[in-house]
């Protein structure tokens, strides 16, 4: 959706409500629209928005009633449901400007791989030969460039990688026992994520220059980041010292905490931020389903 139709899209087909933002670092209280949706199929209680792209289309994740999963393509706002192979369990991550598709799918064998879906074409990327590690795919630049992790049982012990032009670079932040990339832009070329820190604690992270810098949100137990966007806008979610989880942006240095009205306070989660700043990502209800959200470009005010 161009900028008009992603206001119309905010206003029409699902609710439309006010939200409250709260700053974590002197930022004054705004009112954006925020949009609530659901995959429409009968028994569906969990949806989970992962990413939106420049042109407004979203993808995500949706779990039948028999528990399987699937990934879904949300365009003008018309669902489609999205599996890589036959009653293979399929995750949608990511989705870059021209319409790649980057996600995760289960072979019959029961190992997971990383994919690349560029209209029907499919890449299968696999950290490495051995059958036992597993591989999934969670972000991808406008180029192409795919960053995921390989992990065997553990995946928080699991090793960071960049696929490029048909080759993998293992990324792993020094003195971390994880390290999960999950976002890369190409100019510059950065790279953000989580990893485990020897203080057992996950921290966020950016990679450029070849510098690690860590991220984490002032006052938090835990920092997730999960996407950034090409102006360096950040997304992700934290734990607050009582245990609830939020979603945030990091934007112009300063993190901004979003609360979900109608929100249980278990899971918050932003999950995808597009150039002009659109926000996708999902959280929990009291009734225990998950849904999806889309925020209209947060903005910040000044106290």
């Amino acid at each position: 959706m161009r900028n008009h139709q992603r206001t119309l899209w905010a206003s029409s087909v699902f609710c439309s409500i006010l939200l409250l933002l709260c700053a974590t670092v002197a930022l004054s209280a705004t009112t954006q629209f925020i949009v609530f949706f659901d995959f429409p199929l009968s028994g569906v209680t969990n949806t989970e928005a992962t990413a939106i792209n420049p042109s407004g289309v979203v993808v995500g994740r949706y779990f039948t009633p028999d528990g399987h999963q699937h990934g879904f393509v949300l365009n003008n706002d018309a669902f489609r449901s999205l599996t890589v192979a036959s009653s293979s369990p399929t995750d949608a991550a990511w989705i870059n400007a021209r319409g790649d598709i980057v996600g995760s799918y289960s072979s019959a064998d029961g190992k997971g791989h990383a994919y690349v879906l560029r209209g029907s074409a499919l890449t299968t990327i696999d950290f490495s030969a051995d059958p036992n590690v597993n591989t999934t795919g969670f972000g991808i630049s406008n180029a192409g460039d795919v960053v995921g992790v390989g992990f065997t049982s553990d995946f928080f012990h699991g090793q960071g990688y960049l696929f490029s032009q048909g080759q993998i670079t293992v990324i792993n932040v020094p003195g971390a026992s994880g390290t999960f990339p999950t976002m890369i832009l190409d100019d510059p070329k950065t790279i953000v994520g989580t990893y485990v820190g020897a203080d057992n604690v996950f921290h966020g992270f950016r990679l450029a220059g070849g510098m690690v810098t860590t991220i984490d949100v002032p006052n938090s137990t835990f920092t997730w980041i999960t996407g950034i966007n090409p102006e360096g806008n950040i997304v992700g979610f934290y734990k607050s010292a009582d245990g609830k989880q939020h979603a945030f942006i990091l934007k112009e240095g300063r993190f901004i905490t979003i609360d979900i009205p109608g929100s249980s306070g278990a899971t918050e989660v932003a999950n995808g931020i597009d150039p002009q700043g659109d926000v996708v990502g999902f959280f929990s209800t009291p009734d225990g389903h998950i849904r999806s959200y889309f925020l209209l470009n947060p903005r910040m005010g000044r106290d």
